[in-house]
């Protein structure tokens, strides 16, 4: 869940074997809260304990969660639980089937190992093979940082079968009779090649009411909850993206008048609010070793994040439209501009201290670019270029209070202020906007048709929506994709 706790999940897949359980949905007329659940829907709880799998959350954790925030995880539960059983028929026939009668045999997993563990391993498989493929025969077929970028799936809903057929995949074993994608059997996990075929077999297990991966974000509004298919039904990503009218809307360098506000560039991505954001996030490390780390994250909608993309898979992205302008985005090419980027930073520190002035410096390409950006990609009106770097130098976003990390929790919670984060902060603006400008700059060069296409691959590779990521099945607000 983009920006759920596990207990979250775990409640999640709770509720919604409640509801399979009882072959209806909850009634938020008689439960308006999880103390309230527990009592009125006490022996269908007792009923699905050995058909929720949730390893190492506890009621206790799910409880403390939905008491403290019954009006946003609480009711969230219970909407998602109660659309699902509405929408299912629409999704899987099959599924509808197992659901809508009183009882219940299908499981619901969070991070159990026969159906969420195997499927990570036969996905860490095909992410291999594909890997292998791409150095032996020099191609750049799209591959995956993770699990979580190929599925955001949270909680999945599994019959028997399913979590035999996946268990067994996992495992080397063999399975007799096969799975049938056309023509071609699946009988092991040598059969899966690509991610093509491993979609396929996704597909089919969800087809036939074996599977059904959920993906979730909050939605704590009555009526404001959607179920969707993504990479399941006929057109149903394409569809998604005509209506949002998804393509590229421009750019955003700088997102008010004082351009040392912020460290981010945005691609706008819809004629609305959304918008693809480039930032560094890195942590802290207590203001002692900080880190940087280059994200894109989708923005705009009411509620959660609806997915991101980090580290060398920007430059995987951009290099399927132009490969020149994905290397420069390469994990490699990161490292050494936050390199530059904190070296700049310190000697920008340096010559203040013995000379009061900037010169030296800032007499370099990120330096001169990033001023360049500055101007060309903003309404903004700067003086010289030390002029531009001694107003980021002395903003206050920048000095020692503006940089300081919390430490110890109230009543004694105190401001440390830290040069470490200070030069730091100074190196983030450098870098992330470094990175945006050239972004905007490579993206300029291309046609529209290129340019478009580079826009819509962040979008569907961020929200796992490219043709090679999992098919799954979608519940949340109305904000979202």
């Amino acid at each position: 869940m983009a920006d759920s706790p596990k207990e979250a999940e775990a409640a999640q897949a709770l509720f919604c074997a409640v509801v399979d359980y009882e072959g209806k949905k909850i009634d938020s007329n008689k439960v308006s809260n999880y103390e309230e659940f527990k009592v009125v829907y006490k022996n269908a709880i007792s009923r699905v304990k050995n058909k929720v799998i949730h390893r190492g959350i506890t009621e206790s954790n799910i409880a403390k969660l939905l008491n403290k925030h019954k009006n946003g995880w609480y009711n969230s539960s219970v909407n998602i639980a109660n659309q699902l059983f509405d929408d299912v028929k629409k999704i899987s026939k099959k599924t509808h089937q197992r659901i809508k009668p009183k009882g219940i045999s299908l499981f619901y997993l969070r991070d159990d190992d026969k159906v969420m563990g195997s499927i990570n391993t036969i996905f860490t498989h095909v992410n291999n093979m594909v890997k292998e493929r791409n150095n032996a025969e020099k191609i750049n077929d799209l591959t995956f940082n993770n699990l979580n970028k190929w599925t955001p799936a949270d909680i999945y809903l599994a019959s028997a079968r399913g979590r035999m057929v996946l268990n067994k995949l996992a495992s080397g074993k063999t399975i007799s009779p096969p799975i049938k994608i056309g023509k071609t059997p699946i009988t092991s996990l040598s059969s899966l090649m690509s991610f093509g075929v491993f979609n396929a077999v996704m597909k089919q297990l969800m087809e036939k009411g074996d599977l059904l991966p959920l993906s979730l974000k909050k939605a704590p509004k009555k009526g404001e909850v959607i179920i969707k298919t993504i990479n399941f039904k006929t057109g149903d990503v394409a569809k998604a993206l005509e209506k949002n009218d998804v393509s590229y809307h421009g750019y955003i360098f700088a997102q008010t008048k004082d351009i040392f506000n912020s460290k981010d560039v945005y691609l706008k991505i819809t004629a609305g609010k959304h918008k693809l954001q480039f930032r560094d996030k890195g942590g802290t490390g207590g203001g002692i070793k900080p880190t940087h780390s280059y994200q894109c994250i989708i923005t705009g909608g009411k509620a959660a994040l609806d997915g991101s993309l980090g580290g060398g898979s920007i430059g995987d992205v951009i290099y399927q439209t132009s490969p020149q302008l994905g290397r420069h985005f390469s994990l490699s090419s990161q490292k050494q501009i936050i390199s530059a980027s904190n070296r700049i930073s310190e000697d920008m520190r340096n010559e203040m201290e013995s000379m009061g002035e900037l010169r030296s410096s800032i007499s370099n390409e990120i330096c001169n670019k990033v001023y360049q950006y500055s101007k060309e990609y903003t309404n903004l009106k700067f003086g010289t270029q030390e002029e531009f770097y001694m107003s980021l130098y002395n903003h206050d976003n920048y000095g020692l209070s503006g940089t300081g990390v919390y430490t110890g929790k109230e009543p004694n919670k105190t401001l440390v202020e830290n040069e470490i984060l200070r030069k730091r902060a100074r190196a983030q603006f450098l870098f992330g906007k470094y990175m945006g400008g050239r972004l905007i700059e490579g993206l300029l060069k291309m046609s529209e048709i290129k340019r478009n296409e580079t826009t819509l691959n962040f979008l569907l590779y961020a929200g796992s929506r490219t043709s090679k990521s999992s098919p799954h099945v979608k519940a949340s607000d109305t904000s979202s994709f």
